[in-house]
């Protein structure tokens, strides 16, 4: 089985990158190296997104020839290979074209990052109307973002059954299968030289203990600083060492830096505070090397899986993180490092968040923030141990040895991909043996939504033009009909009708003062589509080249 991948391209910048876009390229590129197929089936929406496609390709010394550019369309093209796959939930409007053509004949799937969106919740919910098949699948990062999925989808369900008296299903498969990293880089990054390199470059003492947070620095859609710096403040004092907290990332507006420098100055003084930018020229891949505790408490509900913590296991460091979604699916407490307790509000008490946030009241940030700042994190759980690992270099190198071995061996891009391609066979093994649900009918539209529009719009004319009824030919001169024809009021849409090199072809059929009944006409010329054939007719008399007859 092949896999045709679903890419649109994305403008990425370096200094600022956002997860979803380096998640995107960094899955396509490990599925060029790891992915047992010889081509690379890619459905492109520009010519832009396929060279752009092809460039990862050469980057992971892929041939180019080895990508095939399928028009979504082409469903002979996707069949053959088998599976459509798209690295987000937009996969809603290549379910519903597969239904033109056949719903058995190929899988589509696709990946869920942030599940807070209204774009998300929106599209999850329509899973359940839309002709989803039990070979179709939405994969989750995490066993938390599946459940908020689901969350949604049963609520749907709920809605839908109080609406029409009817059960709701979704076939859809929901697996779970992490995100991957390349952990060989993060071994070559964090040598002993590279290490003292970066420490020295912050004056960073020998016996001076760095804890890192890597990651966009934002406090409404990231993680709220304030806790970690207060944890760091605490354990500094009662391990009576000293300790810099080092923040490695980029500032996405002048808000969010004036309020993480306004709490570093407030809650941190025998702890010392640094920054570091993401792409600084000092620190290329980061502060990985000199750092020697990595500390992750995410708080928002837009996280869904966290590739820092892995990131910084496979840099051997012990991870202090919150107990929250993916990071929960990461870090085992006490094994490569610790979770860290969080308290949010029960269900029932946001109601009016969500409500706002859908009436356009409240931004997306505004949603955001509203449900970050009221969630906590243990901030005595966090000193303790924080202070646990700042006083036991032992423990430091125990729980990073087993974080590599973990990162490796659950998260490295070889075991990803892999998983991926176990699920698609799966998926294709569902295909052959379950049942299709709402086939397309003779007759019905391929979506609700978008029915024939001579259906649509049967009550706009006064009679209808049908193949039950006879034509015939008013102008016998071809020049004559050409002159109409050529004109561009009368050839407006071409793809409607039959081709123009065809049209002598079937004029030539027709007969002055003669009318000859369509459906034998359908029949002498079986080459020519009849639907585009029966418009042409009308179109034909439409010019007064022809008479219809009923």
């Amino acid at each position: 089985m092949t896999t045709a991948i679903n890419f649109d391209g994305h403008t990425e910048d370096d200094n600022r990158p956002l997860g979803i876009d380096v998640a995107t390229r960094e899955f396509v590129r490990a599925f060029f190296r790891h992915a047992s197929q010889d081509t690379f089936p890619v459905v492109c929406p520009h010519d832009g997104a396929l060279g752009q496609f092809k460039q990862y390709a050469s980057e992971e010394r892929v041939d180019p020839a080895r990508c095939v550019g399928v028009n979504q369309n082409d469903a002979d093209t996707l069949a053959e290979a088998g599976h459509l796959f798209r690295y987000d939930p937009g996969f809603l409007k290549h379910i519903w074209t597969r239904r033109q053509f056949g719903q058995n004949l190929y899988s589509i799937s696709g990946l869920v990052h942030a599940s807070s969106t209204d774009s998300v919740m929106d599209t999850v919910g329509q899973y359940l109307t839309a002709p989803t098949q039990s070979w179709d699948a939405l994969v989750c990062p995490s066993n938390s973002i599946k459940a908020a999925v689901m969350t949604v989808i049963e609520h749907w369900q709920e809605y839908l059954k109080e609406r029409t008296g009817a059960d709701f299903r979704c076939p859809m498969q929901f697996p779970v299968i992490p995100l991957g990293t390349d952990t060989r880089q993060f071994a070559e990054i964090t040598s002993d030289q590279q290490r003292l390199n970066q420490r020295q470059s912050l004056d960073i003492e020998e016996d001076e203990i760095v804890i890192l947070f890597a990651g966009r620095l934002n406090f409404i859609a990231k993680a709220n600083p304030l806790p970690l710096m207060l944890g760091v403040e605490r354990a500094a004092i009662e391990a009576k060492t000293p300790v810099r907290l080092v923040f490695c990332g980029y500032f996405n507006d002048e808000l969010s830096e004036l309020g993480f420098k306004e709490a570093a100055a407030a809650a941190c003084n025998l702890a010392r505070v640094s920054f570091i930018r993401h792409g600084d020229a000092e620190y290329p891949d980061g502060f990985w090397a000199g750092a020697d505790i990595f500390c992750s408490l995410a708080d928002n509900i837009q996280e869904s899986f966290g590739l820092t913590p892995i990131e910084a296991m496979a840099s051997e460091l012990p991870v202090v993180a919150s107990d929250w979604d993916g990071y929960r699916d990461t870090v085992r407490d006490g094994v490569d490092g610790y979770l860290i307790p969080t308290l949010a509000p029960r269900k029932g008490l946001g109601d009016d968040l969500a409500y706002t946030y859908f009436s356009r009241q409240a931004t997306y940030g505004d949603y955001l923030g509203a449900t970050q700042q009221s969630t906590a994190v243990d901030i005595d759980a966090l000193t303790d141990a924080l202070k646990r690992l700042i006083e036991n270099p032992n423990l430091r190198r125990t729980l990073g040895a087993a974080g590599k071995e973990r990162a490796n061996d659950k998260f490295a891009w070889p075991k990803i991909i892999l998983a991926y391609e176990e699920f698609w066979r799966e998926l294709a093994d569902r295909r052959s043996r379950d049942n299709e649900i709402a086939a397309k009918r003779v007759g019905k539209p391929f979506h609700p939504s978008r029915p024939d529009p001579f259906d649509m719009f049967e009550s706009f004319p006064s009679a209808h033009f049908s193949e039950t009824g006879e034509i015939e030919l008013i102008i016998s001169n071809w020049s004559e009909a050409m002159k109409l024809i050529a004109l561009k009021t009368g050839f407006v849409y071409a793809d409607s009708l039959i081709e123009i090199e065809e049209m002598p072809f079937l004029i030539g059929h027709l007969e002055p003062g003669r009318p000859v009944p369509i459906k034998v006409l359908i029949g002498l010329l079986p080459q020519l589509e009849s639907n585009d054939l029966i418009r042409t007719l009308n179109w034909l008399t439409k010019l007064g080249i022809c008479r219809y007859h009923p």
